[in-house]
């Protein structure tokens, strides 16, 4: 179902029993996602449903926040492609950020006992959203993270493309989490990438409560940015 009212915006509307989602076709600019709201508030607000607004902006600005009465954030995503080779160039990579007891190996070096503690751990240690044993495929440059001989983390990569892999799963053990140790699971499994695969690109997602990652990317990502999508979902609030 499509729609061409007042608004200069073309969307088409997901109606389920007791919500109608209006997904906006054209990217948008932050400057006219107030008055796209308005407009479907007017529209709908008495229809008798929920309603959900999905949006995308293409401009990376992390300050890009919309307040308006009656509508939350109900999802946000940032969506990042990377030139793989300028982003291992990054000056935040050239420092060493695990100490010696930290190692990195490949994800097929795992053991029974890690694997059935993985299994045991899920929804305890992990979230189910990060389980590293649930991908049909992984690339060959996904890693795990151990201190000492304890498994407390991994970076799982997924093939996206022919061209370009995703960075799906970056998670840290609760007790061990920081930014730079993530950073270099990252680091390693960006230089096999461009050791093991002719790939050129990677892709990953960052929600957008992630403020620590996002004001990395914010500071850090323009060199090797090839493309972004911001995808954000609000709520309108009777």
């Amino acid at each position: 179902m499509k729609n061409q009212q007042a608004i200069e915006h073309d969307w088409i509307i997901d109606e389920q029993e007791l919500t109608l989602t209006f997904i906006v076709l054209a990217k948008v600019q932050t400057e006219q996602i107030i008055p796209l709201l308005q407009q479907i508030q007017m529209l709908y607000e008495k229809c008798g449903k929920d309603l959900y607004v999905q949006i995308t902006e293409t401009e990376f600005r992390k300050e890009n926040e919309v307040v308006l009465r009656k509508w939350q954030q109900d999802l946000c995503q940032h969506i990042f492609i990377l030139d793989v080779l300028k982003t291992k160039e990054l000056p935040i990579f050239t420092r060493r950020h695990l100490k010696e007891n930290f190692t990195i190996h490949s994800i097929q070096d795992l053991t029974s006992q890690e694997v059935a503690s993985i299994q045991d751990g899920e929804n305890v240690w992990f979230p189910t959203r990060y389980h590293p044993l649930r991908y049909e495929q992984i690339a060959q440059n996904s890693l795990i993270l151990r201190d000492d001989n304890e498994l407390i983390g991994w970076c799982i990569v997924v093939p996206a493309t022919q061209q370009m892999l995703m960075y799906d799963n970056i998670f840290v053990k609760e007790r061990y989490q920081s930014l730079a140790r993530s950073l270099s699971l990252f680091l390693h499994a960006i230089s096999m990438q461009i050791e093991r695969t002719q790939m050129q690109y990677l892709t990953f997602v960052v929600d957008g409560q992630n403020e620590r990652m996002l004001k990395v990317m914010q500071n850090k990502v323009h060199v090797p940015l090839i493309d972004y999508q911001k995808v954000t979902v609000y709520k309108f609030i009777n």
